[in-house]
């Protein structure tokens, strides 16, 4: 039977090629394509938990290789991600991170400190 014929062999091509998505919107910062990928994603990610038996196990295993880069591939683009939205959080105003409830949170320094502004 052909990797095209197996249910689970699509899904998971289909999971590597939204997995390149997110990616590429990361580098690119195009939050639009990381909203729209988010439900796909979640699809993808039941089907494969259904737990349906594999007819081409090499086509898999190759398939799940690929999906390992390329979420290693958004993993650190998340994290360069993360990183410069808190640095642009820090520069536009002026407190370091967000609180639980989605508002501004400014940490508590010991000691004594001056905030600049400019």
């Amino acid at each position: 039977m052909t990797g095209e014929a197996d249910p689970i062999v699509v899904t998971a091509r289909r999971l590597c090629e939204t997995l390149d998505r997110i990616g590429d919107a990361l580098v690119a910062l195009d939050t639009e394509t990381l909203l729209d990928t988010e439900a796909t994603l979640e699809q993808l990610l039941a089907a494969l938990a259904g737990g349906h038996t594999v007819q081409d196990r090499a086509e898999l295993e190759s398939l799940v290789r690929r999906a390992a880069a390329s979420l290693l591939r958004c993993r650190r683009l998340g994290a360069s991600f993360t990183g410069i939205a808190g640095a642009r959080l820090r520069l536009r105003s002026g407190v370091e991170s967000y609180g639980r409830d989605g508002g501004f949170y400014e940490t508590a320094v010991s000691g004594s400190a001056m905030k600049v502004t400019t």
